[in-house]
This record gives structure tokens, C-alpha cells and sequence, in this order.
């Protein structure tokens, strides 16, 4: 069954919709340091407008339609009867495995602490890893973190003898920089719930 909520379509527009913001600049400052062969003046001007341009929209559209995809998902899951009840974060997710050029995020889903296990469900997928089996939480880099923009929350274990990862990353915010934050809290989250 393919994808209603995260697809293909809301993966391009989160890079889609900040690189508008960027290309003209950036297309302008290339040209005019093309046409009047100096690396200096006005054309460097446009290419740091535009970088700046362009961090600034991908951190406000860089999670492209989150609160939709977010209500969508809910609607989705409980008319399945999935509980959704009590405290739960919307997160992208993804395994060590996942590779894209469209997005670091393999699914997107909720996240729930229970008190013997984590549960994170989406559309496609339903993933548990049991409290036993986690070893630690730590930070990890992804593609959002080469621009300041972002990082995994890593939840690192062990299941019959083989390590287990999930690679998660809060979208519960408007911004890039707010779900970054709230990344700080789902780590201390995680670990509080791994000492309870």
C-alpha cells in the first residue's frame, strides 16, 4: 500500500520550497560575477544573501506541511484503533540502513514511552523495541546537521545478540530549530525513562 501521509510528493517540497528562496539569489550572484569578472562586490553580496536566504526558508519549510501530516496521521491510526492517548511525540524515523536524497527521514510516525517497551507507529510501519533491549540514547549526525539545522535522536541496543538502532527526529515544531530543541528534551526524555 503506498503512503498517504509522508510521500513522496511532501519529500520533494521540503527541499523544494527553501531552494526557491535560494536559487535566484544565487543564480544572480554567479552571473554577476561571471559578467563583470570580479570574485568581490556585488555579486559575493547576492551569493551570502542567498546562503543566508536559503538557511533562514529551510528552516521555517524545511518540515514541509508537519502540522497536516501530523493531523492526517492521527485520523489515520485511530480510525484503525490505534491508542493514541498520553504523551507521544511526531517524529521522522529512519534506519541505519536508510539512504535518500529527498529526505533523511525514512517514515514519520508517534513516538510512545511505555513502561516495558517504545512504540513508534506510522502509516506503513509499527516498530517496538522492549525497555530490556535499549542500551543507550546519544546524538548522531544527519544531513540536517552539516547546516545546524538538526540531528537523530539515537536509541542504540541489543536484541538476540545483533545491536538495533532507531534513528528519530522530532517534527513536532514549526521550525527546524524548534524541533532541534526538542531533540535535547526527547533525549533526556529517553533517558529518564531508561532509569525509571
Amino acid at each position: 500500500m503506498a503512503p498517504t501521509v509522508w510521500t513522496s510528493r511532501r519529500k520533494v517540497m521540503g527541499n523544494l520550497v527553501p531552494a526557491l528562496f535560494w536559487l535566484p539569489p544565487m543564480i544572480a550572484g554567479i552571473a554577476v560575477m561571471a559578467v563583470t569578472a570580479q570574485i568581490l562586490g556585488l555579486g559575493l553580496w547576492l551569493i551570502v544573501a542567498a546562503t543566508v536566504l536559503g538557511w533562514l526558508s529551510l528552516n521555517q519549510f524545511g518540515g514541509y506541511m508537519n502540522g497536516r501530516m501530523r493531523r492526517e496521521l492521527e485520523r489515520l491510526l485511530r480510525s484503525r484503533g490505534e491508542d493514541l492517548s498520553g504523551e507521544r511525540n511526531f517524529v521522522g524515523f529512519a534506519t541505519p540502513r536508510y539512504a535518500s536524497l529527498l529526505d533523511a527521514h525514512e517514515d514519520v510516525g508517534f513516538l510512545k514511552l511505555l513502561p516495558d517497551r517504545i512504540r513508534f507507529v506510522s502509516e506503513t510501519r509499527v516498530v517496538e523495541v522492549p525497555r530490556a533491549e535499549v542500551r543507550g540514547v546519544r546524538y548522531r549526525m544527519n544531513v540536517h546537521s552539516l547546516v545546524g539545522l538538526g540531528r537523530w535522536v539515537s536509541i542504540e541496543g541489543e536484541s538476540g545478540g545483533k545491536p538495533i538502532r532507531l534513528l528519530l527526529e522530532p517534527r513536532d515544531r514549526g521550525t527546524m530549530i524548534g524541533n532541534l530543541r526538542t531533540g535535547t528534551k526527547l533525549k533526556a526524555k529517553l533517558k529518564r525513562w531508561m532509569k525509571s
